[in-house]
């Protein structure tokens, strides 16, 4: 069977050209050394014997870049929209203005986990381990989110970003949020009624109830 060429392997995997250009520079080098061999014709085993990976290490970078060319939203890029939407909902600045006061190590990876990037490709780049630089991502996470107990309570509070953010794009019912951001309802109650408390939300009047962000409800009963 002839061998693909790098287009043909691109085309393959759904990536029209035009977006190589645009897209390839937004790789961690790491990410996108992989990929151009894959693209190559590279085995698995060849580029992990280089890289000192395993062959499945390959194929998740490699999965991880086309993701990436693709635009699609990993689990990873979704958490770091929401702990950048908490960030700048508490502080009321942009996220990198934040950042320029912490130390190079911090601000790297903080900028990293916001854009859903791997800590597994910072942590060589920073001379640490993958163990050290999720440490002081949590720490530096709880840090910016005012919270003492960690990354389970910074998690809540990006949750509650990320629910005020849509409510303030458009009025949502109880069956729309749990759609929207699963959990249980016994736990939606709870942060709605966070939210609703702080301020942040509140409910309409007419059935069947919406909960609405703030500066939609103020300017309704207006």
């Amino acid at each position: 069977m002839p061998k693909k060429t790098p287009g043909q392997y691109f085309l393959s995997k759904g990536i029209l050209p035009g977006k190589l250009t645009d897209h390839l520079e937004r790789l961690y080098p790491r990410e996108r050394e992989v990929l151009l061999a894959r693209a190559s014709g590279e085995t698995l085993r060849a580029i992990g014997k280089r890289l000192d990976l395993t062959p499945e290490g390959v194929r998740q970078v490699e999965y991880r870049a086309l993701r990436k060319l693709k635009g699609e939203n990993t689990k990873e890029q979704v958490q770091g929209r929401r702990f950048r939407l908490a960030v700048e909902q508490r502080t009321g600045e942009p996220l990198e203005r934040v950042v320029e006061r912490l130390s190079r190590a911090e601000r790297e990876v903080v900028l990293a986990y916001a854009n859903g990037a791997s800590l597994a490709d910072l942590a060589p780049t920073l001379g640490m381990s993958v163990i050290e630089v999720t440490i002081l991502r949590d720490q530096v996470v709880a840090r910016l989110l005012g919270e003492e107990r960690g990354s389970r309570a910074g998690k809540w509070v990006e949750l509650k970003a990320a629910v005020a953010a849509a409510l303030a794009e458009s009025p949502l019912t109880y069956e729309e949020l749990e759609a929207r951001f699963p959990m249980s309802r016994r736990r939606l109650m709870r942060l709605m009624q966070e939210l609703v408390a702080e301020g942040r939300a509140d409910i309409s009047d007419e059935y069947p109830f919406r909960f609405v962000g703030k500066e939609e409800s103020d300017t309704v009963k207006a």
